[in-house]
């Protein structure tokens, strides 16, 4: 759910904004469209207090504390002075970006990915120059690509998927697993890729600026980033899409497939992506190119989660279904009730459900003493936005069983807090009568699909 949220936020941000700085940021979008050569020369400006004070309003109160230690509360308390100074450096080039404090989330293989919290005020930097440059970035990137962009998300990904597989006839995939994306994003390049559209020295400063802000961890290592950009900032997913933009889509789409045999699709969602082949002898040299092109702009493949696919049906009983792991979906094709014709199925990935238990178990914890009311509302937010992302075609099984696993544990968590011992399932199901939990639902059928689809 976290990949929709971002897009959310920008889109309530535009809203609230006063209808003149709608009309400049509209007017800098078509200049940028008009012209793809353009560059911009004057662009700090837009980034207004007024701006970075909307964007941190946005941000949930519930935020994790930067470096500072200060609340999204008590920084708008205390924004007035704390944003002048930080201006007024911006403008003189004179601004040095405060380190970020280093925070890790569990991976759905088990381990660990770092993030860089920043302080709440610097999120409202970030988001206010991420708002700005989104709209010239938009009018260049590529339908290939649809991770944190507006209007795409996800499903668009996913979706897309499924038309290549059904409607196109691409069977052949080459699944692509960028080693250490973000760690590995060479500086002097993305700043040489920012400066074919922006010429504007402070915004070139002031991203350089929180390229080289460092890390803090536990508070008082300082990690200095010579490569790489910080994830967690409000400004990263942007720098992502504009790396990749020029090293990734540009290449495949103008030159990559002019030497193929077949069809080809890039499908891309941050740096995670998919390319479909109509022809199976059209992703050895693909891979091949692939690597050397990655490999100029200090990226590398990681060899262990890169895999050729083929998405035929099985030929022989008991052969292993041939599948794509993308997004937290295992994607594959399977004959339909009728046996005339096939279809693309998706199912929730092992590891993503496990992760989904348990957070669900970790929620039941925290919320063990609430009153039941509200225990039934906080389940059914998370049952609501896991039926929200898994709920695609064909994984009705697995949403059902996770919807039965959340009566269990709920069940299991209320006799803990009871001394009469375990609580019947006569007595918990009249619970479920009067608080009554969400149902499994897909949220897209094989019908509905196609609306999603980003070609």
């Amino acid at each position: 759910m976290q990949r929709y949220s971002d897009n959310t936020k920008r889109h309530r941000i535009l809203r609230s904004m006063e209808p003149s700085t709608v009309e400049k940021l509209s007017q800098i979008a078509a200049r940028a469209r008009n012209d793809h050569k353009l560059k911009f020369s004057n662009l700090t400006h837009h980034i207004s207090p007024k701006l970075i004070e909307q964007v941190i309003k946005k941000t949930p109160k519930k935020s994790s504390a930067g470096p500072d230690g200060l609340t999204r509360d008590e920084t708008l308390v205390n924004l007035d002075w704390m944003l002048k100074r930080r201006m007024y450096q911006i403008h003189k080039r004179s601004y040095k970006a405060e380190p970020v404090r280093r925070a890790y989330i569990p991976k759905s293989d088990g381990s660990k990915r770092p993030l860089g919290v920043p302080s709440i005020i610097e999120r409202g930097i970030q988001g206010a120059t991420s708002i700005v440059l989104e709209q010239i970035y938009e009018q260049d990137f590529l339908n290939c690509s649809l991770g944190f962009r507006p209007k795409r998300g996800c499903h668009n990904a996913l979706a897309t998927l499924s038309h290549s597989i059904w409607r196109e006839k691409m069977n052949f995939a080459l699944e692509v697993d960028i080693r250490d994306f973000f760690g590995s994003l060479n500086h002097g390049w993305l700043l040489r890729f920012l400066a074919h559209r922006i010429s504007d020295p402070r915004i070139l400063d002031l991203i350089k600026s929180w390229l080289k802000a460092g890390v803090l961890e536990d508070g008082r290592h300082l990690e200095s980033t010579d490569d790489g950009s910080v994830q967690g900032g409000s400004i990263s997913p942007l720098l992502a899409n504009v790396y990749l933009h020029y090293v990734l889509d540009l290449w495949f789409e103008h030159v990559m497939k002019k030497q193929l045999r077949g069809k080809a699709r890039l499908i891309r969602y941050a740096d995670d992506f998919v390319i479909m082949f109509e022809k199976a002898e059209d992703i050895e040299s693909t891979e091949k190119l692939l690597k050397i092109r990655l490999k100029e702009f200090g990226l590398s493949v990681a060899e262990n989660k890169t895999h050729r696919t083929d998405l035929r049906l099985r030929q022989r009983k008991g052969e292993d279904r041939r599948c794509i792991s993308f997004l937290g979906f295992e994607v594959y094709q399977e004959k339909s009730r009728s046996e005339k014709h096939e279809k693309v199925t998706f199912k929730t990935q092992s590891s993503r459900l496990s992760r989904s238990k348990l957070k669900l178990k970790e929620t039941m914890k925290e919320m063990m003493h609430w009153n039941i009311e509200s225990q039934a509302k906080q389940i059914n937010l998370t049952l609501k936005g896991h039926y929200n992302y898994y709920g695609l075609p064909g994984n009705s099984k697995t949403i059902s069983k996770f919807h039965y696993h959340t009566i269990r544990m709920w069940r299991q968590h209320l006799s803990r807090r009871s001394q009469r011992g375990q609580l019947s399932w006569e007595k918990f199901q009249r619970i479920l009568e009067t608080h009554k939990l969400a149902p499994p639902r897909l949220r897209l059928g094989y019908r509905d699909i196609d609306q999603y689809v980003m070609l």
